[in-house]
């Protein structure tokens, strides 16, 4: 007895020497979401739309809500063998994406310390988008023909409906292998 109460407080002082350790926010069927994954995301999020930074309660279980559909979405490339993007495009992306929205490296960067963020995280964020929309054009948008038409603005209005029943599609897609999937959000980690 003695002796197990010796190994948990060891193995408790390794684990603080170590660092803080990160606590569970969601489970999605056996893979985990932690707290840190959550804060990142709200960080992320904030930091593309051009908001204030807020790590309020409701914005972390948005966020979780997020990372949820994320890892889904991961699961399906998975088991799919749908591509990702290469490692070696997210310079370009990353310079792109700064030379679109900010005037200067200088205001990127701040923008990026107001925010809690680095270079690689934005990056990797990037990264994934481009990995999703490229998944939702494959998995969606290959089961839906677009209509024939003689006029432009026909064809851009089908161009149109056409993406808005692709987002419904990925949208019912998402709700069903939810359903599907056990999911389990740690209360303490939305309070």
């Amino acid at each position: 007895m003695m002796r197990q109460a010796l190994l948990a407080i060891a193995f408790t002082l390794a684990a603080v020497a170590a660092g803080v350790i990160d606590r569970v926010a969601v489970v999605v069927g056996n893979q985990v979401i932690t707290e840190s994954e959550v804060l990142l995301e709200v960080r992320l999020t904030e930091f593309f739309n051009g908001q204030a930074l807020d790590l309020g309660a409701d914005q972390r279980k948005a966020a979780a809500e997020r990372l949820v559909d994320q890892q889904l979405i991961r699961n399906e490339m998975q088991i799919g063998g749908y591509p990702m993007p290469v490692e070696s495009e997210g310079d370009a992306v990353l310079r792109k994406f700064r030379q679109d929205n900010y005037p200067g490296i200088p205001a990127f960067r701040a923008a990026l310390e107001n925010h809690g963020l680095t270079e690689d995280e934005v990056k990797r964020h990037l990264l994934w988008q481009a990995a999703a929309m490229h998944f939702t054009d494959l998995r969606f948008h290959m089961t839906m023909a677009a209509p024939a038409t003689a006029h432009a603005d026909q064809s851009q209005s089908a161009d149109r409906s056409v993406d808005t029943t692709v987002e419904d599609q990925m949208e019912v897609w998402l709700k069903e292998v939810r359903s599907n999937t056990r999911i389990q959000f740690k209360k303490g980690a939305f309070q």
